[in-house]
Parts: structure tokens; C-alpha cells; sequence
């Protein structure tokens, strides 16, 4: 395993003369050619002898744990473990000579100047989208090294590099000091270099943004971010009057080749998932609830590294009252997960095996109203929208009006599920939605698990095609057309793999209470992370 070590001099003029092993333990060994820079630090591949071991700064059986350097501190914040864009600590140490650290090793990675460049036979409004994707990422980033005090990392070029996806990360933090006083200035200087160096003149209205930066014009990331915000809504016009069409707010520019999968061979992924449900402003108690289940595989070799993932999703909106709905919500995800997980093995689950666990979870619920002899209203019951996720393929199910959309750079948001209800019962038998909403009975739904005796989910199976982002939601949180609405501001931004999915459930939560609140609002996201092997 090979990892990028960077080597603090505890004392000036230590020069370049390493030991064969970094450590005592003759553990990490340093391949050839170590860097040492102007200010003094050295830069150095090595290998890890013992890749299985735990790292010095945590404790092991073998020995007390081992004082982080306080250069390693910035590396252990929670940033840098959920934002991908940022240097992840492997280990970290001191002894008599150095502070040592090391970090995954993106020095064979792309840099950001490579990218730059490679642009120029593009047509100019697609360069220049690009373009103002990476400076986006740039400005996110500058909030979080601001925390991190790791603002000089954006000024160093060499240290902003590509991923796979073509997003913006960082090899190490270059952290500020005393003597240090940044601001934007220091950003729109580094965006001038950018294009000085690439010998790329800016599109116009870059250039007059980065000239407003340098004299001190934005002074705040917020205002920064409004006016890329403003330029990139003018630049997606151009760009569809050249045939070159990008509904991405980022600039996220895709070839068709990448958008269609022509081999049989699947694509490595990686998944991630977050979820919250809250009780809205209104209901004394909240009758939803969801699950998530990972199940991540891993697999390296010497000469190769494949992923892949499945991971299944389940949401519930109970219905009932208090010891009701949220029985029902509880019995119907027990029931589905016990149905599935377990017969899950290499191949997957079939739609009859989606049918016969829904329809299981219904009867368990059924049964209970029986058994209790719930009429009417007092039944209990359940809605259910279902995402199961297995490489590049997903299967979803749903009865009810619990919704699930799908967000990708091709797409935007679409809905993929139709709501069980008379409104949506009349629209397709011919009714014009404006006519079938007229009255308050069509929102009443049509299909729930547990009142009646049988149920007949909605299943649909579907290829993942590109990286994707996926919102199972209950009704408190997409009534009044809310995700329609404000999906640009508060989804697309979390299809990017550098941003932290853990943060967009509360956001939308916090949306509906303030739009609705009226019902419980639960919000489950995955996002799908393809990586072409």
C-alpha cells in the first residue's frame, strides 16, 4: 500500500538524507525521489510494509498510542473524514527530527492546471461552465479550510488535483500562520493564475468577476457564490443555443458516451446514504419511520481495486393514530427487510420476491386490525416506498403516496413513483388534472398496506446510467409541490461526491417545517457514486 508522507523539520536545514524506514518499526519505507520544498517540508511516497496494522496515533495491543503532532490535528477534523474533496489522515507521528504525515497518496492524480488546458478545442461556452464548476468547488472548499485554517492549500496549484469524476480535490492542507492575512483577494489571484499559467484567456464575464475579487469588491463566500450562481444561469443558454445542452447549475459537463452503458462489464460504486424523520409542527407524535442497510464490498490486488454495493432503502408513513400508524410503519419495514435480506445473495432480488414481501408486510398488518377489530378509520395502515440498489441496478416499489425521486446531471428531477390516490386515479382514466384536483377527496388514497385484504405494488426495475442521487420521501415533506420546487437548492448540490450527504436531510426537514409542518417529514438520500473500472 503506498501512501503520501509529508516530513515537518523540527529544526531548520534538515535537508533530504531520510532513513530506509520512516519508523522504529520499519514499517512505512520511503520510495525514491522525496521532495523538499522552499519552506522546508519534504514530500515522499512510501510503502506500507504492514497496510493491515493500525496506525501510531490510535492504540493498539501492541503498544500505547502515540501523541498526535499538532500539524496532524487539522486532518482528524470531521471535514476531512466526510468531505472526499479533502486530504484523509492515514497515520501520524513525531520523533527527534520530524513531525510526520502521512495522507492517501494523490500525487499520481491529475492536476487542476492539466484539466485547464485540456479543454481548449471544446466549444467556449463549455470551457467556460467547466471552468466555473471548479471555481464553485474552490469556493465551497475555501469555507471549510477557513475552519480548518488550511486556506493556502487553494493558493498552492500544484496541490489541486482531479479525481476520477473530474472534481476538485487537494493532496495536502498547507495551513496558515501568524504572519498570514487572508482574504478573497487571495483567491481571485489564484483564479488569475490559473488562466495566466494555461495561457487560456477567461470568458468575459469570469474575467470581470475575478477583477472584482482581486480589488477586494466580494468580501464574503456567500456573495461569491450568488454572482457564480448568476453567471452560470447565463452561460446554460448559450451553451443549449450551441446543441450543447447542460441543465447543471455546476457546469458538469458529460459526454454522451458516459451517459450509456455499451459493455457488460459493471462499473465499480460506492454508496451513500443518510436519513431523518422529524414530527413536523402540527402531529403530537410521528408515525413514520425508515430504514437503511449497506452492504459495501471491497476487493484489491496488487495491480487493481474494485468496489461494489448494495443497499436497500425502505420508507414508511404510518396512518392509524398513536399505538396505529406507527405499528403499522414498524411491522411493514420488518417484515419487507426479513423477506429480502436473507434470500439477497449473489443475484438480484426478482420483482416476485418484491411482491411476495410487500404483500406479506400487508397481510402482518391486516391481520393485527382483524385481530383488534379495527373499523374504518381506526385501521391501521401504512404507505411504503422501497429502493433496492445492487451495482448499477435498482429496483423500486411503492404503495401509497410516499414518493421517490431520482436527480442525475442528464435528467434533473424526475419523479419515479405515482402517487395511490383518486386525483391521480382520475388523471388516468382521462381527467384533466386540473379538473381531477378540484376537490379535497382526491388526495385520498387509494392503496395503503394493511386495510384491506390484498395490495398491488408498483415495481419498476431500472439501469444506473450515472451518477445518481435518489429522495425517498413522505407526504410532509413533498406536499404543495415543495421538491419540485426547490430541488436545485436543496438536491442537486448533494449529487456532488465532495459535499456531505449526512447535512441534506435536515435541510429538507427544516424547508417543509417552514412551508408545511403540518405532518411528520421524512427524508431518505442515497447517492449512487459510479467509477468506470
Amino acid at each position: 500500500m503506498i501512501w503520501f508522507a509529508i516530513l515537518i523539520p523540527k529544526t531548520h536545514g534538515g535537508g533530504m538524507t531520510l532513513p530506509v524506514y520512516l519508523d522504529p518499526q520499519r514499517r512505512y519505507r520511503p520510495l525514491k525521489r522525496p521532495v523538499l520544498h522552499d519552506w522546508g517540508d519534504i514530500e515522499v511516497r512510501v510503502s506500507d510494509q504492514t497496510p493491515g496494522e493500525s496506525p501510531y496515533y490510535r492504540s493498539t495491543e501492541k503498544g500505547p498510542v502515540l501523541s498526535i503532532p499538532d500539524v496532524a490535528e487539522p486532518y482528524i477534523h470531521p471535514y476531512c473524514a466526510t468531505n472526499s474533496a479533502l486530504p484523509r489522515l492515514h497515520d501520524a507521528w513525531e520523533n527527534e527530527d520530524y513531525a510526520i504525515v502521512l495522507l492517501e497518496d494523490r500525487s499520481r492524480l491529475s492536476p487542476l492546471m492539466e484539466g485547464w488546458t485540456v479543454k481548449q478545442s471544446s466549444k467556449r461556452q463549455e470551457v467556460a461552465l467547466q471552468q466555473l464548476h471548479w471555481l464553485y468547488q474552490m469556493t465551497d472548499l475555501w469555507v471549510l479550510l477557513t475552519e480548518l485554517g488550511g486556506r493556502p492549500s487553494l493558493m498552492q496549484l500544484d496541490n489541486l488535483r482531479l479525481d476520477a469524476d473530474d472534481l476538485l480535490c487537494l493532496q495536502r492542507l498547507h495551513l496558515e500562520t501568524a504572519a498570514d492575512s487572508l482574504s478573497l483577494k487571495q483567491l481571485g489571484d489564484t483564479w488569475s493564475r490559473l488562466f495566466l499559467l494555461s495561457e487560456i484567456s477567461p470568458h468575459l464575464d469570469i474575467a470581470q468577476l475575478i477583477q472584482r475579487l482581486q480589488q477586494g469588491q466580494i468580501s464574503s463566500p456567500e456573495r461569491l457564490r450568488s454572482h457564480l450562481d448568476q453567471l452560470l444561469d447565463s452561460l446554460q443558454p448559450q451553451l443549449a443555443a450551441e446543441d450543447e445542452e447542460d441543465d447543471d447549475p455546476t457546469g458538469w459537463n458529460f459526454a454522451e458516451e458516459d451517459l450509456t452503458v455499451t459493455a457488460p462489464i459493471t462499473p465499480t460504486i460506492q454508496l451513500t446514504h443518510a436519513g431523518r424523520t422529524d414530527i413536523g409542527r402540527q402531529r403530537r407524535h410521528n408515525e413514520d419511520t425508515f430504514l437503511l442497510w449497506l452492504r459495501q464490498h471491497q476487493r484489491e490486488t496488487p495491480n487493481s481495486r474494485t468496489e461494489s454495493a448494495r443497499g436497500l432503502y425502505i420508507l414508511c408513513d404510518g396512518m392509524g393514530g398513536h399505538e396505529g400508524g406507527d405499528v403499522a410503519s414498524a411491522i411493514a419495514i420488518e417484515t419487507v427487510a426479513d423477506r429480502i435480506l436473507p434470500y439477497w445473495d449473489q443475484e438480484f432480488p426478482e420483482q416476485w420476491r418484491l411482491n411476495e414481501a410487500i404483500a406479506a408486510a400487508n397481510t402482518a398488518i391486516y391481520e393485527l386490525n382483524q385481530n383488534q377489530g379495527r373499523r374504518g378509520n381506526r385501521r391501521m395502515g401504512t404507505t411504503l416506498v422501497m429502493l433496492l440498489v445492487d451495482d448499477n441496478r435498482a429496483a423500486i416499489a411503492h404503495v401509497g403516496d410516499s414518493r421517490l425521486y431520482r436527480v442525475t446531471v442528464s435528467g434533473g428531477l424526475e419523479l419515479l413513483t405515482r402517487d395511490h390516490e383518486l386525483g391521480q386515479q382520475s388523471i388516468a382514466q382521462g381527467v384533466d388534472p386540473a379538473v381531477a384536483y378540484q376537490t379535497p377527496q382526491a388526495y385520498q388514497l387509494t392503496q395503503a398496506l394493511g386495510p384491506r385484504e390484498s395490495v398491488r405494488p408498483d415495481i419498476r426495475f431500472l439501469p444506473i446510467l450515472e451518477n445518481t442521487l435518489f429522495l425517498l420521501a413522505s407526504d410532509g415533506l413533498t406536499d404543495r409541490s415543495l421538491v419540485e420546487l426547490h430541488w436545485k437548492t436543496h438536491l442537486k448540490p448533494y449529487l456532488a461526491v465532495s459535499t456531505n450527504l449526512n447535512l441534506a436531510p435536515q435541510e429538507l426537514i427544516d424547508l417543509a417545517n417552514q412551508e408545511n409542518g403540518r405532518d411528520n417529514i421524512t427524508a431518505v438520500l442515497v447517492r449512487v457514486e459510479l467509477k468506470p473500472l
